[in-house]
């Protein structure tokens, strides 16, 4: 009886602690609100973007959130237009570059969890769908 409480109980840790390793690895949306603060400048504090010119983060998949945010970090993500400013988005370059992978995954975690005013272009185009 005693090796089977035993058991149990390591069969418990294992998956407390596989739950938590999962969750911190996925981003904690929680804390990538209380890290979103300098986003809202541009972003809004809605994550739907305070301008046109400005993209909207609300909604979007977690996965391509936290890979341009990698892409920001090592400038290979930016204007596609060599005349305007090369692969270099400047403010976006000094705002990814502090981030820790962690700090990734949580504002990935908390902007991906937001409602989105994205909508596709059905019926606002002409010639298509």
């Amino acid at each position: 009886m005693q090796s089977r409480t035993i058991l149990v109980s390591l069969v418990a840790a294992a998956l407390a602690l596989g739950f938590g390793t999962a969750s911190a690895a996925d981003g904690n949306a929680a804390a990538g609100k209380q890290k979103a603060a300098p986003c809202e400048a541009c972003h809004g504090t809605d994550g739907n973007g305070i301008a046109p010119n400005y993209p909207a983060l609300a909604g979007q998949y977690q996965d391509y959130l936290e890979q341009a945010l990698h892409e920001y970090q090592a400038g290979d993500r930016g204007h596609s237009s060599p005349a305007i400013s090369g692969r270099i988005n400047a403010i976006m370059n000094g705002m990814a570059a502090p981030l820790t992978d962690q700090d990734i995954k949580d504002l990935a975690a908390y902007f991906s969890s937001l409602p989105s005013k994205l909508s596709d272009l059905h019926g606002k185009i002409q010639g298509g769908n």
